[in-house]
């Protein structure tokens, strides 16, 4: 079963995690805007309408980054959260480089 480009490789900056994909690209990810996508139940909950977000730090950083299977990738955030799967899909609609539309 193909998944599509996997990252072969990342690099965490000060600020930003850059990802190495099998099909050449380079993908930028600005760390708080990748805790700020979290797409776990609890975070996608705070996303809704009249719900309360929590503030995330400036500073926020990986304290820990795993794979899952051959789709996804799993952070631990200096914040402490630590339950979003982030697929390889989401990471690559997520990238801030000059070469992509992203989400932002």
């Amino acid at each position: 079963m193909d998944y599509g480009p996997e990252p072969k490789s990342w690099e965490e900056g000060p600020a930003e995690l850059r990802m190495n994909w099998s099909d050449g690209h380079v993908s930028r990810h600005p760390y708080q805007d990748l805790r700020a996508a979290c797409p776990c139940a609890v975070c996608r909950e705070e996303k809704k309408p009249g719900r309360l977000r929590k503030a995330i730090p400036a500073d926020v950083r990986p304290s820990q980054i795993g794979r899952v299977g051959r789709y996804a990738i799993t952070f631990v955030w200096s914040d402490g959260h630590q339950t979003g799967i982030y697929t390889y899909e989401l990471l690559r609609e997520l990238c801030a480089c000059a070469d992509c539309p992203g989400v932002r």
